[in-house]
């Protein structure tokens, strides 16, 4: 019996250090395809997905802009951001371009929302906490100002009208009213416990003060301007220049004000990882499918005693038990 008891313990040490050598592997083995499409090759450089963000939707704004214009098909100074994409191939360009984005900026909304969770969880905050309802509000209001944007550039304005305004008014109304969700969230994680300098929160207050100010500058000045055209008073050439020209350059400015915003979630990023996602199968479809018979395999919790389980200890083995009790008594 001893004998038997000292491969046990061999046997249980072996698995032990197997283990170990699994998670060691795990965490040294490089990222595979599954990794590169869902953008977890950054690993631990998380803190380039923003800059890629604002540069990827910078750039797509003014290559169709330069394209429209180049073809004549809207004019060089300042027209709004969607009547640089009405027609091919601009609106090609503007579409696939932002579409990606979209998905990029919900990727960033994401990785922000596990960040406060996972901050908040670390303080020991308790779970009714307010900070976690306020960090989900912004998830979502964060994934809708996404799709939002998805929806302004696949319905060009001057073809489906009314899906295209209702996409501006996710992607800049939403979005704002988001940015200062996270402004206050950026208050809660990085100042209230930390007690760090205000750079960041100052960054992100200034911008979400402009950002709200944009807003109600565009919404106004473009509702004035569509009311004004209809009753007859000019155009956009001559007597409602102003009014249009005002229209315009708020809204520009509004667009490149979310993608500043974005910018400040770098330094968070840089403080998390993201590992390869992993996918299980059902046990039923592993055992029905897989080369090693797993029915004649026994079961590991076979062994376990109603009493174990009811006295809420650890699972023991029960002829480790009897093993154990026998030696105690001088028995081999």
């Amino acid at each position: 019996m001893a004998t038997e008891r000292k491969e046990r313990e061999s046997f249980i040490g072996n698995d032990v250090q197997t283990q170990q050598s699994t998670e060691t592997t795990k965490q040294r083995k490089p990222p595979g395809v599954m990794s590169i499409l869902c953008l977890v090759a950054l690993k631990r450089r998380l803190w380039l997905l923003p800059i890629l963000t604002s540069a990827w939707l910078f750039s797509s704004f003014w290559t169709s802009y330069g394209i429209a214009v180049s073809y004549n098909h809207t004019e060089a100074n300042f027209p709004y951001i969607s009547h640089t994409a009405i027609e091919a191939p601009e609106r090609c360009v503007f579409g696939q371009m932002v579409n990606v984005g979209a998905v990029m900026l919900g990727m960033n909304v994401i990785l922000r929302y596990l960040f406060c969770k996972n901050y908040l969880k670390i303080k020991m905050t308790p779970p009714e906490d307010r900070w976690y309802k306020i960090n989900l509000a912004g998830l979502v209001l964060g994934i809708l100002s996404a799709f939002g944007l998805s929806m302004v550039a696949n319905f060009q304005t001057e073809v489906q009208r009314v899906p295209h305004y209702i996409g501006a008014g996710l992607a800049f109304g939403l979005g704002t009213i988001y940015c200062w969700f996270q402004t206050a969230l950026t208050y809660q994680v990085r100042y209230r416990f930390n007690n760090k300098k205000f750079v960041l929160l100052g960054i992100q207050f200034i911008n979400s003060i402009v950002m709200s100010a944009m807003l109600v500058t565009f919404g106004v000045t473009k509702a004035m301007y569509k009311v004004q055209k209809r009753q007859g008073l000019g155009t956009k050439w001559d007597a409602l220049r102003g009014v249009y020209l005002t229209s315009t350059v708020t809204e520009w400015l509004l667009a490149f004000s979310i993608l500043t915003f974005t910018l400040t979630y770098a330094p968070d990023f840089k403080n998390m990882r993201v590992d390869d996602p992993n996918i299980y199968f059902e046990p039923k479809f592993e055992r029905k499918h897989s080369r090693i018979d797993l029915k004649k395999m026994p079961d590991s919790n076979s062994n376990i005693t109603t009493t174990d389980v009811e006295k809420g200890g650890e699972p023991v083995d029960n002829q480790v038990t009897m093993d154990k009790s026998q030696e105690s008594n001088g028995t081999t």
